[in-house]
């Protein structure tokens, strides 16, 4: 990162927040090409009419978003009867008309003009104002009620029943219609709970994508670590993505449960109704202690080649187990039914609900969306220079200005197209030198180790080596 010429009376929260000459507070500089934390490399760049750099948000303008009841969350949404959510917010549906035939454009322009398809881009439009660091750990708003809770408990079941209504409580504060800006390689986050819950987030691999992540509970109660790998299939009319990764929670007893999310499915992008539900298993271990659990969500969808449905069971709904384990016996990773589980001792409990509305396990109700209120995230008062906010392409959508964004968008884009270029190019030449190391090495040859000959002297081996022919 570049050296911020600014001078030491000004807090670090404040760096960059007004204008360092010109009168339009939005714009940083008329002169000066970037702005003080820039992921762009700025050495010789001019300002351009259609680049100009954002002053930075101050700390009170960071958090955005941040949604507390379900009258807030399905907003723009609605329940149909067959279950899921469902994009209503007529403005949103009309900016992602047309992203299609964009793609299609800019592949035919970039490939005719270049040769390649490396310009293609997806338009700013369809996108929200965060980061995915910062959308990743917006479902974990609920842990200080659920993980302070299993941190503070001896009963192993206890502790993974808080846990599993840690994972599922969070899952509707994440519906968007809308997508979050990618990460750029480096880019980090630093946030905190209400109850003093530290979190801190770096984007570790660009290809794959890769974004490791580390909470600090309270009074060093527990931590949560792990890393998501984002990963998109789609489908003629669909698309489902998912966070694959560990997630791991360590509490003070040594005690370890981890759990792997379930995937996202988002039909409608070219045609018919915009829908939103969850898909697929989310699974909980406690090895320690011999536990298990097993959630499918849309337990409903049978598969099959017609992809049949249970009657009158919603895409919202989910069904599980949560069981003493036999891990010997796990062998089949796979599965589409509860009964096709062949690793179960014994059934602790049934689990039964809706990630809309509520969470049973056995008979106790875990979580319910009108009861439970998340927790306000706040952000660090001393981020580091890669942090999110510094971002040029977010700030401008933060300020509705589509055009500024999509033209940052795409300067960062090149950026980080060209750095991956070097690092290539520099792995390239660290193997070439490696490779000749090692055929330097094979050349030679051991011919002969003389041991030592003395009982309380200097003890030496002498090894002779000889080039091969």
């Amino acid at each position: 990162r570049r050296c911020v010429q600014e001078t030491e009376e000004v807090p670090f929260n404040d760096i960059g927040t007004i204008p360092l000459d010109g009168t339009d507070q939005n714009i940083y500089s008329k002169v000066v090409a970037i702005p003080p934390f820039s992921f762009l490399n700025g050495d010789g760049k001019k300002c351009l009419p259609n680049l100009p750099p954002p002053t930075y948000l101050k700390k009170e303008q960071l958090v955005y978003g941040q949604k507390f009841n379900k009258v807030e969350v399905m907003k723009g949404f609605e329940i149909p009867p067959d279950g899921g959510v469902k994009c209503i917010d007529q403005d949103v549906l009309n900016r992602q008309k047309g992203v299609i035939s964009s793609l299609i454009a800019q592949v035919a322009t970039s490939f005719f003009a270049q040769g390649s398809f490396v310009r293609v881009s997806l338009p700013v439009r369809i996108f929200e104002p965060r980061s995915t660091l910062d959308k990743i750990i917006e479902p974990w708003r609920m842990a200080p009620i659920y993980l302070t809770r299993a941190s503070e408990t001896t009963d192993p079941i206890t502790r993974m029943k808080c846990v599993i209504a840690f994972a599922i409580s969070g899952l509707f504060l994440s519906i968007t219609q809308l997508k979050p800006f990618n990460p750029i390689l480096g880019e980090t986050l630093e946030a905190a709970f209400d109850d003093g819950t530290k979190i801190y987030c770096e984007h570790v691999s660009h290809h794959p994508p890769i974004t490791s992540f580390l909470a600090y509970g309270p009074s060093g109660k527990y931590t949560f670590s792990g890393y998501y790998n984002y990963k998109i299939s789609f489908s003629a009319n669909s698309l489902v993505g998912t966070q694959s990764g560990p997630n791991n929670i360590q509490f003070a007893d040594g005690t370890i449960i981890k759990f792997r999310l379930s995937g996202v499915r988002l039909t409608g992008l070219i045609m018919g109704s915009r829908l939103a539900y969850f898909v697929g298993p989310m699974k909980f271990y406690d090895k320690k202690n011999g536990l298990k659990a097993v959630v499918v969500f849309d337990s409903g969808y049978t598969g099959g080649f017609f992809s049949s449905r249970k009657k009158g069971v919603k895409k919202d709904e989910f069904e599980g187990l949560l069981y003493k384990w036999k891990m010997e016996e796990q062998k089949k990773k796979k599965f589409k039914k509860l009964s096709e589980l062949n690793d179960i001792e014994s059934v602790v409990a049934p689990i039964k609900g809706s990630w809309l509305t509520h969470l049973n396990i056995g008979e106790e109700e875990w979580w319910n969306i009108d009861k439970a209120i998340p927790c306000k995230m706040w952000y660090g008062n001393q981020p580091l220079p890669s942090d999110w906010r510094f971002r040029e392409d977010l700030l401008w959508l933060r300020r509705n200005s589509i055009p500024f964004a999509d033209a940052w968008k795409i300067e960062l884009e090149v950026q980080q197209r060209h750095d991956k270029a070097l690092r290539e190019k520099e792995n390239k030449e660290r193997e070439k030198k490696e490779k000749k190391i090692k055929d330097k090495e094979k050349e030679l040859s051991l011919i002969h180790i003389s041991e030592p000959t003395r009982r309380y002297a200097i003890s030496y081996a002498v090894f002779c080596l000889k080039k091969k022919i």
